[in-house]
């Protein structure tokens, strides 16, 4: 049977992170926990969502078992 190269499945951070998720880093690290805010997309902007510790994520997020894991795109601030 041939192998099947399968794709990411990549979610933006405004649209999917809900109050009280997890966000982890790159290296399984817990970056923080969302809280309620957020800012809106705009043309030049994809959204970003304000972690408890008051950094923001902004971008593409990976989701492992109900946990959500930041991408090389996804920019904190």
């Amino acid at each position: 049977m041939p192998k099947i190269a399968w794709a990411k499945s990549l979610f933006n951070a405004y649209h999917s992170v809900k109050t009280g998720d997890n966000v982890y880093k790159l290296d399984g690290t817990l970056l923080g926990k969302a809280n309620t805010y957020r800012a809106r997309c705009t043309a030049t902007s994809p959204g970003s969502v304000q972690l408890e510790n008051g950094k923001w994520i902004s971008g593409d997020l990976e989701k492992k078992n109900n946990e959500w894991y930041l991408t090389k795109s996804c920019k904190v601030s």
